[in-house]
């Protein structure tokens, strides 16, 4: 497999890729960071690009809003770099048209029946774990040549059982530390990557395992389960009782998720606006004040300065309720409700999807969360504990 045109380094995944050509399926999982959807991508652009004929290359991801925050984002920019030309990019289709005739076109998963009739040569089906197992059985019966499934193992899944049950499957593991340069030996990760998935790992022993060293953890103990205390919807509802926007801070390692909360039917509904390290106190207010105006920000209270700071520069910041026990009201607090979250909110749903809570040393559930995948999950119960215990009275009530 060569690399037609294109500049950039490769892994030993890849070269396991390309040794597995004549395999049907090929499961690329394994801890965060670890080339396997890059690898996937460099090796099917190499394809678009040189192979004589024209192919339908087809990679598939949760929802529009996921894909182009992830997977394209990575093609366009770590792939193509200089190579990505836009006028060839469909932006209605989310195609892109190759000279060579073959096409590589980002399809979302949210409809089992968008691929009834869809017929590819190769797929790359990423983050398989959030893809069901019914559009699995549509792209594979209309598959030509080749399908590549990648995941982080957050937990047995369909496509778990497949190397074990067909002789037409490749598996290549991976951890961030088979994310090296082929040719130098340089390590393409970056170090404060690295730092922060170490952090993490040492206050968390089931991200150690999933996310760093790439073996299978445990959704026991979720505290937010998906499709009973929160649903993913499109957009936030125009009409509603009540609207704060929530900030939980972070810099060096940890983001500062933003988002927007709304109180309507008796739901919350949810819109991240920004999860990132590194945001000072002015990048928070020229993100907030265009949105938010004289609305309420509620944010962290253990951060007094950067509250009083926002206050100063002209945002409506207020001090988030705390007290004794007040994460674990909190977390009732927000499961007493239905939470709505958008798709495009993919830092909250990868959180609420991996949200739990901690055992003791006896293995034993201790009712406390781990303190991880919290972020976006913070501000979001800084906000609905807002509402729920200083509504505006003598025009509606939550309860």
């Amino acid at each position: 497999m060569t690399r037609p045109g294109l500049r950039y380094p490769t892994t030993k995944v890849f070269d396991e890729l390309a040794e597995h050509f004549d395999k049907r399926i090929i499961c690329l999982y394994g801890g965060s960071s670890s080339s396997k959807t890059i690898s996937a991508l460099q090796y099917l652009t190499a394809y678009g690009m040189e192979f004589p004929k024209p192919l339908v290359i087809t990679v598939i991801g949760e929802s529009i809003p996921v894909i182009k925050k992830s997977v394209y984002r990575d093609w366009a920019r770590i792939v193509m770099k200089e190579k990505y030309e836009p006028d060839r990019f469909n932006k209605l289709d989310n195609t892109y048209f190759f000279e060579t005739g073959s096409i590589l076109q980002f399809i979302p998963a949210d409809d089992e029946q968008r691929f009834y009739a869809m017929r590819h040569d190769f797929v790359l089906i990423d983050e398989a774990y959030n893809v069901t197992k019914g559009i699995f059985d549509q792209v594979e019966i209309r598959t030509r040549r080749q399908i590549l499934l990648t995941w982080n193992p957050v937990a047995p899944f369909w496509a778990t059982k497949l190397q074990d049950e067909r002789d037409d499957v490749a598996v290549i593991h991976s951890t961030y530390k088979k994310n090296v340069d082929v040719e130098t030996g340089e390590m393409l990760v970056e170090r404060n990557i690295v730092d922060a998935l170490e952090t993490r790992a040492r206050t968390d022993p089931n991200f150690y395992r999933v996310f760093v060293l790439g073996e299978y953890g445990t959704l026991e103990g979720l505290i937010y389960k998906e499709g009973t205390h929160w649903f993913k919807c499109d957009e936030l509802p125009e009409e509603y009782k009540r609207r704060v926007f929530v900030i939980d801070y972070g810099f060096t390692h940890d983001p500062t998720a933003i988002g927007e909360l709304r109180y309507a039917d008796g739901q919350f509904w949810f819109d991240e606006l920004e999860y990132k390290p590194g945001m000072f106190n002015s990048d928070i207010f020229n993100l907030l004040k265009p949105v938010a105006g004289r609305d309420q920000c509620v944010a962290d209270s253990a951060e007094p300065k950067s509250n009083a700071d926002l206050r100063r520069m002209g945002l409506n910041v207020v001090d988030s309720i705390k007290g004794p026990d007040s994460v674990s009201f909190g977390i009732q607090t927000v499961r007493s409700f239905r939470l709505n979250v958008t798709k495009r909110s993919i830092n909250t749903i990868k959180e609420l999807r991996n949200y739990s809570f901690a055992k003791d040393r006896d293995g034993e559930w201790t009712g406390k969360p781990v303190d991880n995948w919290n972020h976006s999950l913070d501000a979001i119960r800084y906000g609905i504990v807002h509402i729920r215990e200083k509504p505006r009275y003598g025009e509606y009530s939550v309860s």
